[in-house]
């Protein structure tokens, strides 16, 4: 199977919006400075400049740099996210079970990748209000595509984190597990980072529309990376990144 899977945008004409990527396990780690020569071979291998691709240092959080050129961006300082409206520029962040989050909006032309944990959810937010800083963009342009992660199939958290995301997000990320909450397990309750962040994609103004969940569960298929999978020592960081239409 080619280690890359391809996504497209909703509502955009098919090669009119740029091209949402990620690799896969078999494509190896990709992880910043550690992984730079696989990335520089894989990315060399789509037709893409490895030097063109701008990442952040992530830290779990919800910030977002809006970047004009290559030559701005040095040292991968840190955040979970990148917006910009270069087309020579590739957007890229790592994942292995948190939600990478494509944006594109085809009236202001800005796009960009975020990295969406539990900690960093509502990094959508932050971006859009960049995004209409920067360049004037409106939340009811966008497109939106939630990418692989681990999902409520597979994802359980206790009543603390349950109770955080119900207040924040709405009741529907949640749902109590049966079996587990009888068996007292500590962690009974089960987290869709999905619909939190599509809830929270609509509050902002984000058409229903205009958004794509693309479904995959990365704990469940071992053709993804996945930290609960693997473990925390093992697990493969995977490249989620933009590249737009020239």
């Amino acid at each position: 199977m080619n280690p890359i899977l391809w996504f497209e945008f909703p509502g955009c004409a098919r090669g009119s919006a740029p091209a949402a990527g990620l690799t896969l396990a078999a494509a190896g780690p990709m992880k910043i400075v550690r992984d730079g020569e696989n990335r520089s071979r894989v990315f060399t291998s789509l037709g893409i400049d490895p030097g063109a691709v701008i990442s952040a240092t992530q830290i779990h959080s919800r910030v977002v740099h809006a970047v004009e050129s290559a030559a701005s961006w040095s040292g991968h300082p840190e955040g979970d996210g990148v917006v910009t409206r270069n087309a020579s520029l590739v957007p890229c962040v790592t994942v292995a079970d948190c939600m990478p989050v494509y944006l594109y909006d085809p009236v202001s032309l800005c796009f960009g990748v975020l990295h969406s944990g539990w900690r960093g959810t509502g990094i959508i937010g932050t971006a859009l209000d960049l995004a209409c800083a920067e360049w004037g963009s409106r939340p009811e342009d966008f497109r939106v595509i939630l990418g692989p992660h681990i999902r409520d199939c597979c994802y359980t958290v206790d009543s603390e984190r349950a109770g955080y995301f119900a207040r924040e997000f709405g009741p529907s990320c949640v749902s109590a597990d049966p079996g587990r909450t009888a068996a007292g397990d500590p962690w009974p309750w089960r987290l869709s980072l999905a619909e939190a962040n599509r809830q929270l994609c609509l509050s902002l103004g984000i058409p229903d529309a205009h958004i794509l969940d693309t479904g995959l569960c990365t704990a469940c298929n071992p053709e993804f990376g996945s930290n609960r999978r693997q473990g925390a020592a093992s697990f493969t960081h995977m490249a989620a990144f933009l590249r737009a239409i020239h």
